[in-house]
C-alpha cells in the first residue's frame, strides 16, 4: 500500500507519489483500531465516486475532442493528455486501492514492480503537461510570431513526457519496493528504505523535481503572460484614440479576449490542480522532519482530508472546462443528445495556415 516502511516496521506517513505522499498512506496495516470498519467502507465508497466520477468526465473531455477536429489546437491536446492520465488513475491506480484495503497486494512480486510506481507516473505526466502548457502558451502570447508548436510535435511531445515521467519517477521508486508480508497476514508492496539517508534523498528528491520545481516555472510562466495581456490591452485603449479601421480594431480585440479566456481557464486548471497537489507533500515533508507530529489523533483527520484533496484533482478538471470553456460544454450537449450538427467553435480557426496569415498581416498594418 505504498506506505514508508523504515526498519521492518509499518508506518502511517509514507512516500510521496512524484506529487505528495503516497495516496493511500492512511492507516498502517498492524492498527487495529474500533473504527477502522468504518474507514475501510468510507474509503472504499470514495475511492469507487472517484473511479466513476473520474472516468465519466474524462472520457467526455476526450470524445470531444476525438469526434470535433476543430478543437485539436495543442493546447486542448495536451488538456486530453492530462485527461488520459487521469482515466489511468480510475482504471487501475484507485481500484488497486480498493483491492489493498481489503486483501493487501494480491498479484505477486513482478506486478508489485510493474504496477505500483504507475500512480507516481500518472501524477507526474499531470505536472509535467501542465508545465508544458504554461510554456505553449507564454510561446504563443509573449512570442507569437516564434514558430507554433504542430499537432506533430504535439504528439511526439506526449510520447516524451510519458517515458520521462515513468524514467523520473517510476524507476527510482522501483529501486526500493518489496513485497513483505504484514502482522495482518496480507501482504503489501511498498517502499522499504534501509538507511535514514536514502529516504531523506529520494523525498527531496521528489519535492524539488515535481513539486517545487514545476510550480515555481508555471507561476514565473504565466505572471509574464498576464503581463504581456495587459500591455496589449494598454495599446488597444490607445489605439481607440485614432482613426483606425473600425474592423481591424474589433479583430485585434477579439484575439485578445479569446487569449485572456483561455488563459484564465488555464490557470485555474493549474491553481485547483495545486492546490489539490500541494498538501500531500506538505505532509510527507512534516511526516519527516516532525516525526512527533504523526502520533497526534488530529494528523489521522488532516492526512485524510489530503488524501481526498489528491484524488480530486483527478476528477476536477472536466468540471472546469465545462464552467469556463464554452467549445466544450457545447460538444458534451452535443455527445449527450447525439447530435450530428455542426458546431461553430471560436478557436476552430486556430488550424487554418491561411488565417495565420491573414492574423500577421493584419497586426503587422496595425503596428505600422
Amino acid at each position: 500500500m505504498n506506505t514508508t516502511v523504515y526498519e521492518g516496521d509499518f508506518r502511517a506517513n509514507g512516500t510521496v507519489n512524484g506529487s505528495g505522499v503516497a495516496p493511500n498512506a492512511t492507516l498502517s496495516p498492524t492498527d487495529d483500531q474500533p473504527y477502522s470498519f468504518l474507514l475501510r467502507l468510507l474509503t472504499t465508497l470514495f475511492f469507487s465516486l472517484i473511479i466513476t466520477t473520474g472516468l465519466l468526465g474524462n472520457s467526455f473531455v476526450m470524445a470531444t475532442l476525438t469526434r470535433w477536429r476543430e478543437m485539436q489546437t495543442p493546447c486542448n491536446l495536451l488538456i486530453a493528455n492530462i485527461c488520459l492520465a487521469d482515466i489511468a488513475v480510475c482504471v487501475l491506480a484507485a481500484p488497486l486501492r480498493i483491492i489493498e484495503i481489503f486483501r493487501g497486494w494480491i498479484f505477486g512480486d513482478v506486478m508489485c514492480y510493474v504496477l505500483t510506481p504507475l500512480q507516481d507516473v500518472f501524477v507526474v505526466i499531470s505536472v509535467i503537461t501542465h508545465t508544458v502548457i504554461a510554456l505553449e502558451r507564454h510561446r504563443a502570447i509573449v512570442s507569437p510570431f516564434k514558430p507554433k508548436m504542430t499537432l506533430k510535435r504535439v504528439k511526439t511531445t506526449v510520447l516524451v513526457i510519458w517515458f520521462a515521467s515513468y524514467v523520473t519517477a517510476g524507476v527510482p521508486m522501483v529501486i526500493f519496493l518489496k513485497n513483505q508480508l504484514a502482522g495482518d497476514g496480507n501482504y503489501y508492496c511498498f517502499p522499504v528504505f534501509n538507511e535514514d539517508s536514502y529516504r531523506i534523498a529520494y523525498e527531496m528528491y521528489l519535492v524539488v523535481l515535481f513539486i517545487t520545481s514545476p510550480l515555481l516555472l508555471q507561476c514565473a510562466l504565466y505572471f509574464d503572460i498576464i503581463r504581456v495581456l495587459k500591455a496589449k490591452d494598454e495599446i488597444h485603449v490607445r489605439c481607440k484614440s485614432f482613426k483606425s479601421n473600425s474592423s481591424q480594431r474589433k479583430f485585434l480585440n477579439d484575439r485578445i479576449q479569446q487569449k485572456k479566456r483561455l488563459v484564465r481557464m488555464l490557470i485555474v486548471l493549474m491553481v485547483v490542480f495545486q492546490i489539490c497537489y500541494l498538501p500531500r507533500g506538505v505532509i510527507m515533508l512534516m511526516s519527516e522532519f516532525i516525526p512527533d507530529i504523526i502520533t497526534r489523533t488530529e494528523f489521522i483527520y488532516v492526512e485524510l482530508i489530503t488524501l481526498a484533496m489528491f484524488y480530486l484533482k483527478h476528477v476536477i478538471n472536466p468540471l472546469i472546462l465545462w464552467a469556463m470553456s464554452n467549445d466544450f460544454r457545447a460538444g458534451c450537449w452535443n455527445i449527450c443528445s447525439s447530435g450530428d450538427e455542426q458546431l461553430s467553435f471560436r478557436g476552430s480557426h486556430r488550424s487554418s495556415s491561411s488565417y495565420r496569415v491573414k492574423t500577421k498581416r493584419r497586426l503587422q498594418s496595425l503596428e505600422k
